[in-house]
């Protein structure tokens, strides 16, 4: 089985399982319709990241874990890297929505990286604040493609801070 059919056919077993369909903007007066699959796409990227807030949690408190409670941990980290490529299916059924894709597929690697290189023995030491903030590149691409998808469909721009992902622009 090749690659993209490996990958439709993760997404489409988790779109199954949660009942989701690809989102496209059905032509209905008002844009009611529009703002229900807008709202859909952006809970669909928040949903996608949890996943990866968890794994950065986890390589944030690592170095001041013991020994004994970083082989759990590990596991816990492996088991969300999992959940996160299968959310990932949704967002590439969603199509390359400015970036997104690319954004997702980046922070999928990262995470990747870096469970891969958790190492049960390292020396211990204090917390790890260089791994905040894993997920702030896709936030981004979420935000700025959502508010030009808005522009785009209403021909306004957003009132400041009226984003699910505004405060990410700071």
């Amino acid at each position: 089985m090749d690659a993209f059919t490996a990958v439709g056919a993760v997404a489409t077993r988790f779109l199954m399982r949660v009942g989701a369909a690809p989102t496209r903007a059905p032509r209905v007066p008002g844009g009611a319709a529009w703002r229900e699959i807008h709202q859909r796409r952006a809970a669909m990227y928040a949903e996608f990241v949890e996943p990866a807030d968890q794994i950065g949690h986890i390589l944030e408190t690592w170095p001041a874990l013991s020994p004994a409670a970083r082989e759990p941990q590990r596991k816990t980290a492996y088991e969300h890297l999992q959940t996160l490529a299968l959310r990932q299916g949704a967002v590439l059924l969603d199509g390359d929505q400015g970036g997104v894709v690319v954004a997702a597929q980046q922070l999928r690697d990262e995470c990747e990286r870096l469970v891969r290189h958790l190492d049960l023995y390292a020396p211990p030491g204090p917390v790890d604040e260089s791994v905040r903030g894993l997920s702030l590149p896709f936030l981004r691409a979420c935000r700025e493609h959502l508010e030009a998808e808005f522009e785009r469909h209403f021909g306004l721009r957003r009132p400041a801070g009226s984003s699910l992902f505004a405060r990410l622009a700071r």
